[in-house]
């Protein structure tokens, strides 16, 4: 289905019919990816009565420049702080007042701007490996001119290039122990992509172009925050302690043995710490 937000598409897939009196989790993927890697988080076997699965409504979104949503749009539709204020009229639209949150990476640099804006609207933001951003504008300068660079590199080669590039640079290293199967499954999906959209995304969604959350994070005492980040992951390791330090009240959660991706690389696992997330507090819509 697909939604139409100040002259954007954007689609979105409910994972089971919706039903008005559950709560929902709205799901946010990653740079490159889809709406369709979350689609693990239900599967037939949840359908069965299980006291431990809690009962929400699932929403997968693409982001913009992703999947089926608008592409071939004004490059200021993709600034970090249109596509926010999209995404709550997607919400308005589909008159969804309360949800939870979950994204990976790109989408948990997303959720947390979402509850940075509106603390509110939320239950639970759970952010898999991401990032309050950068904390100076040197940092920042310096990541703008790295995405940009980036844009270039890939505008100017086929998209199967790039996503050979991109599949082997070391933050995604640990995925190589994946079966060739999953491997090509995740590289499918990102040949799936239109380069424009890639490269909108990098210069005008990317980390330098993010505000820095880091001084509002102290006070972020709602909505419930969790952040989940593989052991192997070095970097988002140290941000999300960091992250912990600054905001006591904030879960974590490290998966052994597990990079950046945790839900690729560990999925039964990362399915099974949502679901426990989301049973601490169900909310009705």
């Amino acid at each position: 289905m697909k939604q139409l937000i100040n002259g954007v598409a954007y689609h979105y897939e409910w994972l089971a019919p919706f039903v008005k009196n559950q709560p929902t989790l709205v799901c946010l993927h990653g740079f490159t990816g889809t709406s369709e890697t979350f689609r693990f988080l239900v599967d037939e076997n949840d359908n069965a009565p299980n006291i431990t699965t809690p009962t929400y409504n699932y929403l997968l979104v693409d982001i913009l420049g992703h999947g089926q949503s608008s592409v071939f749009v004004h490059p200021y539709r993709y600034q970090f702080e249109q596509v926010l204020n999209d995404l709550i009229q997607l919400l308005e639209c589909l008159s969804l007042q309360r949800v939870s949150l979950l994204g990976y990476s790109m989408g948990a640099r997303l959720a947390l701007g979402l509850a940075t804006l509106m603390p509110a609207r939320f239950e639970h933001i759970i952010l898999e490996s991401g990032s309050p951003g950068l904390k100076t504008e040197e940092e920042r300068k310096a990541r703008k001119i790295s995405d940009q660079r980036l844009a270039g590199r890939l505008i100017n080669q086929p998209l199967t290039d790039f996503v050979d590039f991109w599949q082997n640079i070391p933050l995604f290293n640990t995925q190589k122990q994946l079966s060739l199967d999953v491997q090509q499954a995740v590289r499918n999906e990102r040949l799936t992509q239109q380069k424009v959209g890639l490269a909108c995304s990098l210069q005008y969604m990317g980390t330098g172009r993010q505000p820095s959350y880091w001084d509002t994070l102290a006070n972020l005492t709602e909505p419930n925050i969790h952040l989940i980040v593989g052991e192997l992951d070095n970097k988002f390791v140290k941000i999300a302690s960091e992250m912990k330090r600054i905001q006591p009240q904030l879960q974590v959660t490290t998966v052994a043995n597990t990079g950046h991706c945790v839900h690729l690389e560990r999925p039964e696992i990362f399915k099974k710490i949502i679901h426990h997330i989301l049973l601490e507090v169900p909310h009705a819509n």
